[in-house]
């Protein structure tokens, strides 16, 4: 048995939210409080509805608290859908019960279109008395028109099975505190217990012990002892008294209920035998839930692995787990006898080694991975839930994690919520959903294989960037990230909160590479909004035009006006502080005299300004043409081949004759904008270089320009700049 769909309604964050087509490992992703944990949490109550009552109705079920209802309406029931997948065995089993009970519809089963798949639907409503039962199971799966109802209950047949439950339930535990009061009280103990009953039911609670039976008891086994003669009537007493409270359970749980339930076989007053044995095989199954707040690693898992170690026949056993861990984590684990008294068991307790150190002092990393690796080894659950297993972790532990996870979800079922990219980015991840918050909880299946067919690998995308964010922000360079980053943070611009993301390049040449149509289309397929931001360095219209041509319609190109980022830094205030802060004190200039100093380093690079057009313009790569040699024909490739390198010389050739006129070309091209532009037109990084050597400091780019920037004040950032970040939001 496995889950193919889990369906949340009005349940915490989820008004209405599925997770469909679950395969065997399933990984939710999302921002904290999107509803991760809910999804989960469902998931759960599910089946600890199964395990906890084992009945199709239960009073005062886990959900009860008002924050349990979306909104906190609970006019409306929560329900928690699930489609289970059985396997053709447990399938044939529940059609034979079925048919079995009702053998009138034998045929009818043997014609049912079905898959092995059946839904069963929870309702839990919040009452006068709060109750929890199954309002429908169902073959098919959710919304299959053609799903055929095996069983269906109203809210008022749920709550006449629920009181009967409870009530039968009374009887079970009066009938077990009856029959530890006989055991635990010998003729002795009756006559002291017997001398001190009358009115002091508090001894007799103390002389008990807790759980033996509920205060408004305590009253009629005071009675009981009282009105024996001595300790057999006593024993009688109860055991006549046990006899009867069997007699009343069984007619309880046997009594037909006033709102009639819905079977295969049409209206019945009873629950189905076969419908009792399908919730049994659903509360047999293993669950395990690793919650965010888990439990220290330590006694409990040394105590198993010490009994593993020292009953016969279960070392293979160990050494296997002692080998997952060892191959995982790169430690050996080992438990030991413990001279201390454990307050768990009251016997001597056991220690767990890691690399013959205990394992609390061993990081926090390790504890953690090791928790969720020997749960699993110990538990082998079918259905295994985890929160965060990256918490902790160092990203080369949350890939052997994630790697061990994909390794054991051919045998456990396994869902997981998760902060870290990391999971997306390993690879052969088949069920991801991307989990948000808006005003509910919606649940998004992201197509990772339509990505990887999409994004060629040599692109370098993280595959997390393409689904983790709403809008994407190509830039040549990391620092060019760090600058736009700094500036929203001082305008007080959240990026996290438009969901924006950043992919580094590595140059403007590499623009193209990403901005192929495949990329670009699978992307907006995602409504993802992406930007590519080109620094100005000496681009020329054209350089635009290509990359405006490759992204028309699905993307947008913001070429910046200044030659670099760093020449957005150029502020007389804001570096004059940055300079007394890097000499620590040693240089004292004022505004006036770096505005000074800037206008006079701007001179010095005018010819550095005029070259780097020159060279932007003359070294653009001349490349022989390959394909006319290849579609030659019946040409000789020698000559073809020559054709193509003459061409190229003379390309060379032309260039060299037209030096002159280029550089005239490009000296006027600064010069038309040179005296109101000249600290935006010069290169940046050497300017600022420059700058700091006059005062004895050198500019170091990588470290210098983000420092610059959180010097900077909001009313320090150029207007463009200001118009950029807003815009990247907006």
């Amino acid at each position: 048995m496995r889950v193919a769909d889990v369906q949340g309604v009005r349940f915490r964050s989820l008004r209405d939210a599925a997770l469909d087509d679950c395969g065997e490992l399933n990984v939710l992703i999302g921002k904290n409080n999107s509803g991760k944990s809910n999804l989960l949490s469902a998931i759960e109550l599910f089946f600890q509805f199964f395990q906890s009552s084992g009945a199709v109705a239960t009073i005062s079920p886990s959900l009860h608290r008002l924050t349990d209802w979306y909104s906190k309406d609970a006019s409306q029931p929560i329900s928690i859908i699930l489609t289970l997948e059985l396997s053709s065995a447990e399938m044939q089993t529940l059609t034979e019960a079925i048919a079995e009970e009702a053998p009138q519809v034998r045929n009818a089963l043997a014609r049912e279109r079905r898959e092995a798949l059946v839904t069963v639907e929870l309702n839990f409503i919040r009452q006068k008395m709060n109750v929890g039962y199954i309002s429908r199971i169902s073959f098919g799966g959710q919304g299959d028109p053609s799903g055929t109802v095996i069983f269906a209950m109203s809210p008022a047949s749920a709550t006449d099975i629920a009181n009967n439950f409870a009530k039968a339930k009374e009887y079970t535990q009066d009938i077990q505190a009856l029959k530890r009061l006989t055991e635990r009280i010998d003729a002795e103990d009756w006559r002291m217990v017997s001398d001190r009953s009358v009115s002091n039911t508090s001894f007799l609670r103390s002389f008990l012990g807790p759980g033996i039976a509920r205060t408004t008891d305590l009253r009629k086994i005071s009675k009981m002892i009282l009105d024996a003669s001595d300790h057999g009537d006593f024993v009688a007493r109860c055991e006549d008294r046990i006899a009867s409270l069997d007699q009343q359970r069984q007619l309880v749980t046997a009594a037909e209920i006033s709102h009639p339930l819905t079977t295969f076989s049409g209206d019945s007053t009873d629950v189905p035998d076969y419908v009792t044995g399908f919730v049994q095989k659903i509360a047999s199954t293993n669950v395990h839930y690793l919650s965010e707040q888990r439990k220290p690693i330590g006694e409990v898992e040394a105590s198993r692995i010490l009994k593993l170690k020292t009953s016969r026949g279960q070392g293979d056993v160990l050494r296997e787990i002692q080998s997952v861990v060892s191959s995982l984590l790169g430690v050996q684990i080992d438990a030991f006898s413990s001279d201390a008294i454990s307050n768990r068991t009251g016997d001597l307790s056991a220690e767990l080694d890691v690399d013959e150190f205990l394992v609390q002092v061993n990081g926090s990393g390790i504890r953690e991975a090791l928790r969720l690796i020997l749960d699993y080894e110990f538990e082998r659950p079918e259905i295994l839930l985890v929160e965060e297993p990256e918490v902790h972790l160092h990203p080369a532990l949350e890939t052997a994690l994630m790697q061990y996870l994909k390794n054991i979800s051919s045998n456990s079922q396994i869902f997981l919520t998760t902060h870290s990219t990391n999971f997306l980015d390993v690879g052969s991840l088949e069920n991801v959903y991307l989990i948000r918050k808006g005003d509910e909880t919606s649940v998004q299946r992201l197509d990772v294989t339509g990505a990887e067919d999409a994004i060629p690998e040599e692109l370098g995308l993280r595959l997390s960037s393409l689904f983790m964010f709403d809008r994407l922000v190509f830039v040549e360079g990391p620092s060019d990230e760090q600058l736009l980053r700094t500036f929203a943070d001082t305008l007080n611009v959240s990026f996290g909160q438009a969901s924006l993301g950043f992919v580094t390049t590595g140059g403007a040449r590499n623009f193209t590479h990403y901005a192929t149509a495949a990329t670009l289309s699978f992307l907006r397929k995602r409504n993802v909004r992406t930007v590519f931001v080109l620094d100005r360095d000496e681009r020329d219209l054209a350089d635009l035009e290509d990359l405006q041509n490759r992204v028309d319609g699905v993307s947008e190109v913001k070429l910046l006006r200044r030659r670099e980022l760093e020449n957005y830094l150029i502020h007389p205030d804001a570096l004059a502080r940055f300079i007394y802060s890097k000499s620590n004190g040693a240089s004292t200039p004022t505004p006036e005299e770096i505005s000074a100093a800037i206008d006079e380093i701007c001179e010095e690079l005018f010819d550095v300004a005029v070259e780097r057009r020159i060279l932007k313009r003359v070294c653009r790569p001349v490349i022989p043409d390959r394909r006319p040699v290849l579609s030659r024909g019946e040409a000789d490739f020698n000559s073809a081949l020559t054709s193509q390198l003459h061409s190229a010389r003379e390309k060379l050739s032309s260039l060299v004759e037209e030096i002159d006129a280029i550089k005239a070309e490009c000296t006027d091209e600064v010069k038309v904008d040179w005296a109101k532009r000249k600290s935006e037109i010069v290169p940046g990084d050497e300017l600022l270089d420059k700058l700091f050597q006059r005062f004895s400091l050198r500019f170091n780019k990588r470290q210098d320009a983000l420092k610059i920037s959180q010097e900077m004040k909001p009313s320090e950032i150029p207007v463009e700049m200001k118009q950029l970040v807003e815009r990247l939001v907006s």
